[in-house]
C-alpha cells in the first residue's frame, strides 16, 4: 500500500506539471528529479540514453540505476508503458487493456517486478476469449452455436478440424508437427530448422485445406499477422513451445489490479533519474567516443552509449548513423506488426436477453470479435463494456478510413447482423495500433523466411548504439519478452561500461 501511494504521488506530480504548462507541445516533458537539456553539450548527459519508456526500456534503466550508472530515458509519447496500455476508466468502464493483456505464471520478470514495485496481481481479464456458453459464431450470415459448428453445413473444414473455434482448430496439428525440442526456447532461431521457416499456408494446403478454409481459420480474427501466406509456421512453433513452458510453470499469473499499465508506471516511479516524455527522437549518431541523440525539437543529448528499445516499425522513422547494413537493415525495414483496431462500447441494455443469443460473437465480417467484457472485480458477472476487436485485413481496411467513418461502418455492421444491438450500444472509445507512428501494430510477427534471414541480427549493436524490445527477445514473448530484452541489453552494456 505504501508503494502504491508513492506511485500515485509520482503520477499526480506528472499531471500537476502538465497542467502548469511545463509540458508544452513543442517541448519535452520531464518525469524525474534532475532534468536539464540544451542544444550544445560539452559534457555527457548520462552513461546511457535509453530511447523508449516501455517495459524493455524501464527494466534496463532500473538495472543500470541499481548498478550505479547515470541514465536518461527519452519517450516519444506522453505516457509510460509503450504497448502496455490500459484504457482510462473515464473512457471505457472496467478499463480494459488496449495493449499487453494476460500475464502468464511463467512471466518471472514481470511478476517479480510487480512484487518489487508494489503493484497487486488479480485474476486474468479475458479480452478476446468468451466464457463457456457466452459465444456465438457469425459465419456466412448465419448464427451458429459452438456445439452446432462441428456438423453444420457451412463447416467445410477437413476431417479432424471441424470441432472448435475456427481460429484455433489448426493449433493441434501445429503442435504435432512442431520440430522444436520442448525445453529449448531458443531453438526457433536455430538455422538447422530453417526448412520450417515457410508459410503457414503451404502447411495447411498439404493438410487438404481449401483457400476458403484457410481464409476462415487464418485470415479471420487471426491474433498473429495478417493471413496464412504472410506468416511463418516457425512462429507458431515458437509460440507453442513457449506456451508449453508457461503451462509447466508453477507461478501464478493473472492481470495487474487497476490495469497492466500500472506496472510500467510503478517502475517509472521507482526510477530516480530522468524520463523525458513527449520527446520524439529524430536521429541517433554513433561517434568515436559517444552517441548523440537529436530530438524532433532540435535539442540534443550525449552519452557514451544509447539503448534503443523501439519496435522496428518506429525505428524506421529515426535516422541512425552509421545506418544498419545488410541483413540487419533488411530486418529493420521489413519486420511487421500484427494489426489491431479496437472499438469500445458501453451496453445500454441486455441485448442478449432480448434475442436469446450469447452476448459475444466471433464474426467473419467487419465486426471481428465482438466481446462482452466483464471487468468488475466486485461483480464479475456484470458486462462492463463491449469491444469490437479487429485483426487481419479487417483491421487494415478499417484503419485506412476516417475514424468517424470507421466507427459508423462497424457500428452499422453490428446492428445489421444483430438487430438487438440497435440502440443498445453507446460508442465510447477508438484505439488503433496500426496507424500509430510509435508502434505500427500490436506486436511483431515473422513472415516466411524472416526468422532465418534476420532474427539473430536485429539486436546487433551499431557502433555504440544497442537495441532491445520484444522483437529481439529469444526465450520469451510479449511483456516477458520485452523485460528479457531489456535485461539482456543492460548486462551487455554494463560489460562495456565497466
Amino acid at each position: 500500500m505504501k508503494n502504491e501511494k508513492k506511485i500515485q504521488q509520482s503520477i499526480n506530480r506528472r499531471e500537476m506539471l502538465k497542467k502548469s504548462g511545463l509540458a508544452l507541445a513543442a517541448a519535452p516533458f520531464y518525469f524525474g528529479l534532475n532534468s536539464c537539456v540544451s542544444g550544445a553539450k560539452k559534457t555527457m548527459d548520462a552513461d546511457v540514453i535509453i530511447v523508449g519508456a516501455g517495459l524493455a526500456g524501464l527494466n534496463a534503466a532500473l538495472l543500470f540505476e541499481q548498478a550505479g550508472f547515470k541514465v536518461k530515458i527519452v519517450e516519444a509519447t506522453d505516457r509510460l508503458g509503450g504497448r502496455v496500455h490500459t484504457a482510462k476508466e473515464s473512457d471505457v468502464p472496467g478499463h480494459p487493456e488496449l495493449g499487453g493483456n494476460g500475464i502468464g505464471g511463467g512471466y518471472a520478470r514481470v511478476l517479480d517486478a510487480a512484487q518489487k514495485y508494489g503493484v497487486s496481481m488479480g485474476p486474468m481479464r479475458p479480452r478476446t476469449e468468451a466464457r463457456k456458453g457466452e459465444l456465438v459464431y457469425r459465419i456466412k450470415n448465419n448464427f451458429i452455436l459452438p456445439e452446432e459448428w462441428p456438423t453444420h453445413d457451412l463447416n467445410t473444414l477437413p476431417e479432424g478440424y471441424r470441432k472448435g473455434l475456427p481460429a484455433y482448430v489448426t493449433w493441434g496439428h501445429f503442435g504435432k508437427i512442431n520440430p522444436l525440442p520442448e525445453n529449448d526456447l531458443a531453438a526457433w532461431r536455430d538455422p538447422k530448422y530453417k526448412d520450417w521457416d515457410k508459410s503457414t499456408y503451404s502447411v495447411l494446403k498439404d493438410e487438404g485445406f481449401s483457400d476458403d478454409d484457410i481464409k476462415l481459420v487464418m485470415g479471420t480474427n487471426s491474433s498473429y499477422g495478417v493471413d496464412a501466406q504472410n506468416i511463418s509456421i516457425m512462429m507458431y512453433f515458437q509460440i507453442l513451445t513457449w506456451i508449453g513452458q508457461q503451462n509447466a510453470s508453477t507461478g501464478k499469473g493473472g492481470a495487474i489490479v487497476g490495469g497492466n499499465q500500472r506496472l510500467p508506471e510503478a517502475m517509472a516511479a521507482a526510477f530516480k533519474q530522468d524520463i523525458m516524455l513527449s520527446s520524439p527522437v529524430k536521429s541517433i549518431a554513433s561517434e568515436a567516443d559517444a552517441t548523440t541523440i537529436t530530438l524532433d525539437n532540435g535539442n540534443t543529448l550525449r552519452a557514451p552509449y544509447c539503448l534503443v528499445t523501439l519496435p522496428a516499425s518506429a525505428l524506421r522513422r529515426i535516422q541512425i548513423s552509421p545506418s544498419a547494413q545488410g541483413i540487419q537493415q533488411k530486418g529493420f525495414q521489413n519486420l511487421d506488426y500484427t494489426p489491431v483496431v479496437q472499438l469500445h462500447y458501453v451496453p445500454k441494455k441486455k441485448y442478449w436477453e432480448e434475442d436469446g443469443l450469447p452476448p459475444s460473437m466471433w464474426c467473419d465480417n467487419l465486426a471481428g470479435r465482438f466481446m462482452a467484457l466483464k471487468n468488475d472485480l466486485q461483480d464479475p458477472d456484470r458486462v462492463t463494456s463491449c469491444v469490437a476487436f479487429l485483426n487481419s485485413n479487417v483491421a487494415l481496411e478499417i484503419d485506412k478510413m476516417k475514424q468517424e467513418d470507421a466507427i459508423a461502418l462497424v457500428t452499422k455492421t453490428l446492428e445489421d447482423i444483430r438487430p438487438s444491438l440497435k440502440g443498445a450500444l453507446d460508442f465510447t472509445y477508438y484505439w488503433t495500433w496500426v496507424n500509430n507512428p510509435y508502434a505500427g501494430g500490436a506486436y511483431a510477427y515473422w513472415k516466411p523466411g524472416e526468422i532465418t534471414d534476420f532474427a539473430n541480427n536485429l539486436a546487433d549493436p551499431i557502433g555504440r548504439i544497442h537495441f532491445a524490445g520484444e522483437h529481439t527477445a529469444v526465450m520469451n514473448r510479449g511483456m516477458e519478452g520485452a523485460m528479457e530484452s531489456g535485461e539482456r541489453a543492460a548486462f551487455e552494456l554494463m560489460d562495456l561500461l565497466g
